[in-house]
């Protein structure tokens, strides 16, 4: 993550803690997410040099209706800057500033396809209780793991996927 993503996540941070609605503006970001996730048509158009600045705000206005207008505003000078590819780092960066204030650690769930909502979720209840704390874990594909998932937070790693398991085989197998 860049400097630049931290600075945007920094604004819209400020501002969620100046009107005192942190909570309200990370559940809004982290579903807006999802959607850029989940549609990565919309990057294409708003990174389009053949649509204007003006005809992607207007694109973006209409396609989320609903939009907390800080978090519109700030997408719009994301869009006059040329900075589109930077959304989702944004995301992350103010994510992990909310995080931050509610004392929630942030990790990643290494695993070797996407997993589901319902899956990381219970991830995160057992990590939670391992770590005597809550925990709110991104999922990140390697495919190397072949199966089975490895979670990383801070210096702390929980790894139950068949590639450290046959390492383990190997290194037993070799003394």
């Amino acid at each position: 993550m860049n400097e630049l993503s931290i600075r945007y996540g920094q604004a819209l941070f400020s501002l969620a803690s100046d009107k005192n609605q942190v909570l309200e503006y990370q559940e809004e970001m982290k579903a807006w997410e999802e959607i850029f996730k989940d549609n990565e048509e919309i990057y294409t158009i708003l990174q389009s040099a053949f649509i204007s600045q003006k005809e992607r705000k207007e694109i973006l206005k209409k396609t989320l209706k609903g939009m907390n207008e800080d978090i519109l505003h700030l997408l719009f000078v994301v869009i006059d800057n040329n900075r589109v590819d930077l959304i989702p780092d944004i995301f992350i960066a103010f994510n992990s500033l909310c995080n931050e204030m509610k004392g929630v650690k942030e990790g990643i769930i290494y695993s070797p396809f996407a997993l589901k909502k319902e899956q990381i979720s219970q991830i995160e209840k057992k990590i939670s209780t391992l770590e005597n704390n809550k925990v709110d874990l991104r999922n990140q594909i390697d495919k190397s793991l072949i199966g089975g998932v490895k979670v990383v937070i801070g210096d702390h790693i929980y790894d139950d996927s068949i590639k450290h398991h046959i390492d383990e085989l190997k290194s037993n197998l070799t003394k």
